[in-house]
């Protein structure tokens, strides 16, 4: 029984702590589950830790760097007998797949993607025919861009190969380290999406 109410001691702690932090009440059991993870995660991590603050954050830039190179060496493999040859061009190729069409420039800031490369990424798909562009009828100074049938073609013949990247990227992680990264993740990503905005 000593336990047990040691424990619950504990989650009202973890508790207080979120609604300190967020301001709010946990909006479901999960997300104070995925919160409570972190927080135990964290200080585990901080007892074991020799790195400088500094450094950590320099490991930690430096690793999802990594994961980035990583990902575009898979896609290479995937990709070098097809009509397209880098991962952007698969991603416009997707999402266009998803939509009836785009303003190129919407399409490009979805990738974020510097105007004249997401430019450059377009022109080699319609060079390739696998996109093609019309006038927007909102806006006669923009473009619109929708995925053609050899585009769509292309995309459904690729994704049972991306999605075995994908399942690359994981590498062995279980289940509950994914969702627990992917949390981190997220968090992680909507701070620079604001950061981006200022």
């Amino acid at each position: 029984m000593s336990k047990t109410i040691a424990i619950t001691k504990d989650v009202l702690r973890y508790l207080e702590g979120f609604i300190s932090e967020k301001g709010r009440e946990p909006a479901d059991i999960q997300e104070f589950i995925l919160w409570t993870t972190e927080q135990v995660f964290s200080e585990d991590l901080h007892d074991q830790s020799y790195h400088q603050d500094g450094n950590t954050d320099m490991e930690l830039a430096y690793l999802l760097v990594m994961q980035g190179r990583h990902f575009k060496l898979y896609c290479k493999d995937i990709l070098h007998d097809t009509a397209i040859s880098s991962p952007d061009e698969y991603s416009f190729l997707y999402h266009l797949s998803l939509a009836e069409s785009y303003r190129k420039m919407e399409l490009i800031h979805i990738h974020m993607l510097e105007g004249p490369s997401g430019i450059e990424v377009i022109k080699r798909l319609l060079r390739k025919g696998l996109i093609s562009e019309f006038d927007d009828a909102e806006d006669k100074r923009a473009k619109r861009v929708r995925i053609t049938e050899a585009g769509r073609a292309l995309v459904s013949s690729l994704v049972p190969q991306m999605q075995t990247v994908y399942e690359k990227m994981g590498g062995e992680m279980t289940l509950r380290e994914k969702l627990h990264a992917i949390f981190f993740l997220k968090s992680l990503n909507e701070y620079h999406d604001k950061e981006g905005k200022n």
